[in-house]
Parts: C-alpha cells; structure tokens; sequence
C-alpha cells in the first residue's frame, strides 16, 4: 500500500507550481507535507488524488501506475481516499448517510457494518443520527476521515485537515488523526504549513519550498542533521537571520559569532529556541523594542543594526526598550546554511 510520486512538475499558465518534486509513503507511514501556503502542497496532494490531470512524471499506487505520460485513473478508481480542508461533508445527510456515501455499492448490511465499523474507528458511536451543523469541527473532521476509510483506500491524503479547528482542541485532534492513520496501516500523506503539526503527526517530514522537495526525513534527522535552513528552522522557537563572513567570524545586525564559512560568503544562521541571549550594555549592536515575562526568565524583542532586522532574545532580568544590548549567542543552538 505505497503510494509514490516521482518527479512531477506542473504549471498553471505561466507559473510552476510544483517543479521536479518526488514523494513516497509507505504502509502504514504518516509523510508530513510541509511548507509556506503557494510552495506547491495542496497542488501535489490534487495530483496524487486525480482531481489534476498530470503533466509531467508518474505517480504509482502498489507499484501499478495511476497517472503518468499516458496513463490517467480517474479519482473515484485510485482507492485513494482525501479528506479536504473544509471536509467537504453534504450538509442536508446525516453522519452515517455521510460516512455511508461512498459505499452505496455494497449490499445493505455491508454497508451499514461498514459504516458501523468506521464510526467506531473514529469514536462518533451514538452520532450517526446527527447532521454536520450538529457536530463540533474535530466531530467532522473524523466524519470525514471514517467516510474516507469507509471505501478502503490504499493510501490517504489530507489537506490541512486542521486549518478549521480552534487552536485549544488541535493538539487533542493531532493526537486523534495520527492514532486513527497509523490503526488502519494505510500510506498516508498530509500536507500542513504548521511546523508544530508536522512534528506531531509525521513519521518523516517532506519540506517543500518553491515547488521543490528540499528534504525528506524523520523528525529527528532533521534535528541532529538539517540539510537545508527551511528543514532546521522547522522546530518550535527557531529564529533565521542573515549573515556575512570575514576572518573566520559571522556578521550578523546583532553581532558576530565564530563559523566555519569561506571569506565573503553569504550565510543563512539558524538559531534554536534557547539559543540566543542578550544583556544590557551600553554599546551593544541592538537596541530593546518590546519586553515580556515568559518564565523563568524575561523574552526580549530586539532591533538589530538594520531597522528590517528582529530577533527575540532570553534576558536573566528584565531590559526596557529603548536600551541597547550585547547578543550572545550559544554555538551549540546555532546552525549555519550557506545562503543560496
């Protein structure tokens, strides 16, 4: 049950949405989709479904090819299931009418087991009497997810399943997606521009950027060894800042630090939660422009030498804006990408 992309590239008019970008997800894998909103997701998740005719490269589900140079299975045949980002539920049938749509094939008591089954899954037993506007957004977002699985896809894409949910319930709902995803052992693909998502849900996290598939790793290869800035920034709290080389040493509008980059090159510093911290001093490149208590220690907003620069620092103690600082930065927190 794999479904793999392999290097698609696809226009509207003039402009490129996705370029060259390869993707594979396996049995019962969760491939996280991750990047800005117009790199290009939502674009290769629409291809991989069937609901855009490919232009160039194949995309093969189980090893037979769906779409390709002369090949193209229309979506209601790919055994791909696709859980929208609005969820797409008929307003005007109830939950199990919903759930039952895409099965009306089956003999009666098939379907309704099948139905049965699937709102088990998804822990809405006792729902199925109930109409859309009745449920909560997480209720209709697993609504859709047993409706998707109701017809027994061999891969499953979802797009920003959770761009409509309030941000109180979507930690309990990530947890939710993923623990459904991984029961049913389907190759799974979800595409999400929020890094707190990715990380919680993908067992390897694709980055997109410009069309192009940067990386594709685990989330914790992409911690020790990022091979690009957009992969290292990913996680919670990381800053990206731009930098100049001279001497063995990194200028930065807040200061400079030791790094390994060639004389005159250009670089792109990614710094870690934790990994930058200021104190007060007279003389120091970057000046105090907001300041607040986030325990145990004071978070302070700075203005670096160049009045478009930010960057938000640690503090022991509380520094009002409009007072200048001296940056430290911790090495061991810092990572640094030759800027293309």
């Amino acid at each position: 049950m794999s479904l793999a992309l392999e290097k698609i590239q696809h226009r509207f008019g003039d402009t490129l949405a996705v370029d060259g970008a390869s993707l594979r997800a396996d049995p019962g894998e969760i491939v996280c989709l991750f990047g800005p909103s117009g790199c290009g997701k939502t674009t290769l998740l629409r291809l991989a479904a069937g609901l855009e005719r490919l232009q160039s490269g194949v995309i093969d589900l189980d090893g037979v090819r769906v779409s390709g140079p002369e090949t193209h299975v229309s979506p209601e045949n790919r055994a791909i299931g696709f859980v929208f980002q609005d969820y797409v539920l008929f307003p005007h049938l109830t939950v199990e009418e919903n759930v039952a749509f895409g099965v009306n094939q089956l003999a009666r008591r098939e379907r309704r087991d099948r139905v049965t089954a699937e709102l088990s899954a998804v822990d809405l037993t006792g729902f199925a009497a109930r109409y859309p506007h009745e449920l909560s957004g997480g209720q209709q977002q697993r609504v859709a997810l047993a409706r998707a699985f109701a017809r027994r896809p061999r891969a499953m894409l979802l797009d920003e399943p959770f761009a409509s949910i309030d941000a109180v319930r979507r930690r309990r709902l990530r947890d939710d997606v993923r623990a459904i995803l991984k029961s049913h052992e389907t190759a799974a693909i979800l595409v999400t521009h929020d890094p707190d998502e990715a990380l919680a849900i993908g067992d390897r996290i694709a980055v997109m950027h410009e069309g192009r598939i940067i990386e594709a790793t685990s989330p914790e290869e992409l911690f020790q060894r990022p091979q690009t800035p957009q992969g290292a920034a990913i996680f919670p709290g990381a800053q990206t800042i731009r930098a100049e080389a001279r001497d063995g040493r990194l200028y930065t509008a807040f200061g400079d630090l030791k790094a390994d980059v060639l004389a005159g090159e250009s670089a792109i510093v990614v710094i870690r939660d934790g990994g930058v911290a200021a104190r007060k001093s007279p003389t120091g490149p970057a000046r105090v422009t907001d300041l607040r208590f986030v325990g145990p220690n004071w978070r302070v907003r700075l203005r670096g030498a160049s009045d478009g620069d930010i960057l938000f620092a640690d503090a022991v103690e509380p520094i009002e804006p409009g007072e200048n600082v001296t940056v430290d930065f911790d090495r061991a927190h810092v990572q640094v990408f030759a800027a293309s």
